[in-house]
């Protein structure tokens, strides 16, 4: 160290000292802007992305409630249509019986008339 302060040229500290600013300044203008603007076009993606990605996720939830409320409306139209089929089968059940048993209470009394003859 006694040799390196003893040995100490002070215009070999200014080139160097010169050396290394300019090293600096190229660095500046060729790397770190470069690197810094690369950085930044980066995150700007990565926002880009995130605000897209919560986009699609507010989307499909609409969808999402859409299609339930299609679902519970289709559920209630056909819960609507198994009714109005089941009383129109029901009456038309009760239509053929009363319709069956008019013509046996016809052959009933057929029978009877031609036994009473």
């Amino acid at each position: 160290m006694e040799k390196l302060l003893g040995e100490f040229s002070f215009g070999l500290f200014i080139w160097q000292t010169f050396i290394v600013v300019g090293l600096l300044l190229l660095l500046r203008k060729f790397a770190w802007n470069p690197i810094l603007n690369a950085i930044d076009d980066r995150e700007e993606g990565i926002r880009s992305a995130l605000q897209s990605a919560q986009d699609a996720r507010a989307e499909m939830q609409n969808l999402q409630a859409d299609n339930e409320r299609i679902l519970k409306a289709a559920i209630a139209d056909l819960k609507q249509e198994v009714a109005s089929l089941s009383i129109e089968i029901a009456e038309k059940v009760t239509k053929e019986s009363l319709s069956e048993d008019k013509k046996q209470t016809q052959l009933v009394e057929k029978l009877l008339k031609d036994v009473n003859l």
